[in-house]
């Protein structure tokens, strides 16, 4: 990794559309390194040479100042980086954020794909409304090598597992599902009773090097996934996703349990 730079930034608060009021990225950029990342796009905005995955810059911020008539409004950690990606260990500025803002009434919610964010258990727990999710839609094996900055998936459902059984809203999110790779009922079993929801998306490859990255895993790893991944990203044939998620409405009624799909027909 190149070395790592501050850059200013005018408030760790920003106004999002993305279900929430706010959004909170401590950091520029993402050394998780996802093969698929969606945020790949912030690389031409950072005016980096790297490969996004390869950096991260950290933000400095004036004051933590929660403008006003912020109220109980909702803050979501992060939409284009990870929070508690490996840098948040050192330069703690995710924690530095919560330390400030965990007496106040929003409404604050964390997707991450880091055990990491177990160490802030102590300032969840003063938190008036406080959700952590966690992405997971890998084995051990798979995540080595399209997630290999992330904590493994078998860290983060322990993680999950444990700020759960701690009183804290947890979450799963099943995404991206990559087809015949994605073991959806697997990871389902694993980590239903430990929370309170669970999220599922698709695979975007809109990005030329997202499909490229993971054409290229398919090919090298699951050759004989090639038809399905040109049929579904290429053809543009939803059979796939669309009879997954009517199997997830299925077990969804049967168990009684709150799963939110954006996948299929009519997602």
């Amino acid at each position: 990794m190149s070395e790592v730079k501050h850059v200013p930034a005018k408030s760790f608060l920003v106004k999002t559309g993305l279900g929430s009021d706010f959004a909170c990225n401590p950091y520029v950029g993402c050394t998780h390194a996802c093969s698929y990342c969606y945020a790949r796009f912030m690389g031409n905005h950072a005016h980096r040479p790297e490969p996004w995955g390869s950096y991260v810059e950290i933000k400095d911020y004036p004051n933590y100042d929660i403008p006003r008539n912020t109220g109980e409004k909702s803050v979501m950690f992060s939409s284009v980086t990870d929070p508690y990606q490996p840098i948040e260990k050192t330069a703690k500025r995710t924690r530095a954020i919560l330390e400030e803002i965990c007496e106040s009434r929003l409404h604050v919610s964390f997707l991450t794909k880091s055990a990491l964010i177990l160490r802030d258990l102590d300032l969840f727990s003063a938190m008036a409304n406080v959700t952590v999710g966690f992405s997971i839609a890998l084995d051990d094996v798979s995540a080595s090598v399209l997630e290999p900055g992330a904590s493994l998936p078998s860290e983060r459902i322990r993680a999950l597992q444990s700020l759960h059984q701690a009183g804290i809203r947890t979450f799963v999110f099943i995404a991206p599902i990559l087809p015949g790779i994605t073991d959806v009922f697997t990871i389902l079993d694993a980590v239903d009773e430990h929370s309170d929801f669970v999220m599922f998306d698709r695979l975007s490859l809109k990005h030329p090097e997202n499909k490229a990255n993971i054409f290229r895993y398919v090919a090298n790893r699951k050759p004989e996934l090639l038809g399905l991944y040109r049929n579904v990203f290429e053809n543009k044939d939803s059979t796939y996703y669309d009879s997954l998620a009517q199997r997830i409405r299925d077990r969804a009624q049967e168990r009684g349990r709150d799963y939110r799909l954006f996948i299929g027909k009519g997602e």
